[in-house]
């Protein structure tokens, strides 16, 4: 990009960013961090409220309600999810292990 706020490629759709590129990218990028952070920290705070387990983690297939799941185990997407309600509600997997999603596979936000 001519402006060397942000970098393209032919391997990604969209804008690549950089804390090396010009400004105001790097604020940017600093503010995105800690709100990452802040969220991270947030989830990892909250209580279960939507079971232990579910699926035994293989929730492809499935029509998620707002809440917050639990797993001791690896989350698998084999095939497309659904995650309904309204644009305010809030939605947490939070899991011992790995999140793992299968190519071709799609996370649809429904409401």
């Amino acid at each position: 990009d001519s402006s060397q706020e942000f970098s393209t490629s032919s391997q990604i759709t969209g804008s690549a960013y950089a804390p090396t590129d010009y400004t105001p990218t790097p604020a940017i990028l600093t503010t995105a961090v800690s709100d990452m952070e802040t969220a991270y920290t947030s989830a990892s705070q909250r209580i279960n409220t939507q079971g232990y387990n579910l699926g035994d983690g293989n929730i492809g297939g499935m029509t998620l309600a707002p809440g917050v799941y639990t797993f001791g185990t690896d989350i698998n997407i084999n095939s497309d999810i659904t995650f309904s309600g309204s644009a305010d509600n809030v939605f947490i997997l939070q899991t011992t292990g790995a999140l793992m999603q299968a190519a071709s596979t799609n996370v649809i936000l429904s409401g």
